[in-house]
């Protein structure tokens, strides 16, 4: 370029160049994957078929008890679509067939209910939301629902609770529905065995704590437990036998700690 040439004014830059990158619009956070969800989901609907099976049986007996105690099928399965407990049914039933009122069958079903109080206090970490809705979710908490959702770390995972408990609840209600429809009578509970379903399913929740990775305490506990509680029983006080092992378990586990 000449002297006798103006200077020119450098051309203005191209549009986007010279200037800073606008930053990227934030990439919207994606939920959490859902594959591994519906994979907790089956694996907890697959731990508690087994005991389905037993509850399924459990709640056939309820279902006769309660028709023999003048409820109707409608009744008798609304129960247990809400309560979702067979010891305090079974207790609530008794009280009402041997002709007390509904407020000693409510207490006595509550009482029998107090232990949900420290299974819910334990599983309360796991559950989400406000209030209502792990009020809600904490319905499906029974013994085998609980035990599925338990980890080895003394965690529970919420996921296996609640599909676990979904499926015991339908198993718990449709043996309900079916034992007051069918033409199974209390004598037929004795003769198949049916009496003897809660007792297995205690041992189901029991016997995977006693395998050969144990404690050597654990099993010590459990036999001693069991062995009063046979010997209390033959004697004819079932009622000290459920106490003498629940005082063995406890003894056992303070001093675990």
């Amino acid at each position: 370029m000449s002297a006798a040439e103006p200077a020119r004014s450098p051309d203005p830059p191209a549009r986007g160049e010279g200037r800073p990158a606008p930053h990227p619009s934030p990439t919207p956070r994606l939920p959490a994957p859902t594959a591994d969800r519906r994979a907790a989901y089956r694996a907890g609907a697959r731990a508690a078929l087994p005991f389905t099976v037993a509850i399924f049986a459990f709640g056939i007996s309820f279902g006769v008890l309660a028709k023999g105690s003048g409820f109707t099928a409608l009744a008798a399965t609304t129960m247990s679509g809400l309560v979702f407990v067979g010891s305090s049914q079974f207790a609530a039933v008794s009280v009402l067939a041997g002709g007390g009122g509904w407020v000693a069958a409510a207490v006595a079903g509550t009482l029998l209910n107090l232990r949900y109080l420290v299974m819910g206090f334990a599983i309360l970490p796991a559950l989400r939301g406000g209030r209502a809705r792990r009020a809600v979710e904490a319905q499906w908490v029974i013994e085998e629902s609980w035990a599925i959702a338990s980890d080895a770390d003394g965690r529970f995972d919420r996921v296996r609770l609640l599909s676990s408990g979904a499926v015991l609840w339908l198993g718990w209600v449709a043996g309900t529905l079916a034992g007051a429809l069918g033409p199974i009578t209390a004598v037929d509970i004795t003769r198949y065995g049916l009496d003897a379903v809660s007792p297995v399913l205690f041992f189901l929740l029991l016997a995977p704590h006693l395998g050969t990775d144990a404690r050597p305490g654990r099993r010590a506990a459990a036999l001693a437990a069991t062995g009063s509680a046979l010997a209390l029983t033959a004697a004819g006080l079932p009622d000290t036998a459920i106490a003498a092992a629940c005082l063995i378990a406890l003894v056992a586990t303070w001093r675990a700690r």
